[in-house]
């Protein structure tokens, strides 16, 4: 009898512990596949991450090139640019502030202007600079019958040359070394450019 009860329970134990190891092989079996969808899964979302980020990574440098490309033309125009104002201010400022600054030249254009202006009485205002330096028979023949009753101010705030304006004030024509430097720029600076970045 009691060989029996040990066989049963021999067998009780090995059945327990077959069906135990059995249990354990089917939790070590699913453990498994867990770990390796989780393994594919995260592969998977790092190989998205990844394509994402190589995504990114190009539309970035595609922008970076582009703004590059941009600057550089801004840049480059901007310079351009610059060059052309220097060399027209070389080739004008100085000379015109010169030249507006020689008495006989301002009477010539003031008398010429003058001999055309066909206005009733007005205004012609000139450097306080030229104060002194205008002779006495070029005021009279500004002040003659022929212009009207056209008056003459010396003005501090005028720096160079000369303006002139109707009796009622509607507009004033100026005609200073920077007006005409500037009407002289706008019409030269394309040739300039042409000249300067074939």
């Amino acid at each position: 009898m009691s060989d029996q009860l040990q066989d049963l329970l021999k067998r009780v134990y090995e059945e327990g512990v077959s069906k135990a190891q059995s249990e354990a092989d089917e939790i070590k079996q699913s453990a498994q596949a867990q770990a390796s969808e989780i393994i594919q899964n995260a592969k998977d979302e790092a190989e998205k991450i990844i394509a994402e980020a190589q995504k990114n990574a190009a539309e970035l440098g595609s922008n970076t090139e582009s703004d590059l490309k941009m600057a550089a033309q801004h840049t480059i125009s901007a310079v351009k640019q610059k060059l052309t104002d220097v060399f027209l201010s070389n080739a004008f400022d100085q000379p015109l502030k010169e030249s507006l600054g020689e008495v006989k030249f301002v009477q010539q254009i003031i008398m010429e202007i003058v001999s055309t202006w066909k206005e009733s009485g007005g205004k012609i205002t000139i450097s306080k600079s030229m104060e002194g330096k205008l002779d006495e028979f070029f005021l009279k023949s500004i002040k003659s019958d022929t212009t009207k009753g056209l008056s003459i101010d010396f003005s501090p705030q005028m720096k160079s040359g000369f303006s002139i304006s109707p009796a009622d004030g509607s507009y004033k024509l100026s005609f200073t070394d920077e007006d005409f430097a500037n009407l002289f720029k706008s019409y030269l600076r394309p040739r300039s450019n042409q000249l300067l970045f074939k």
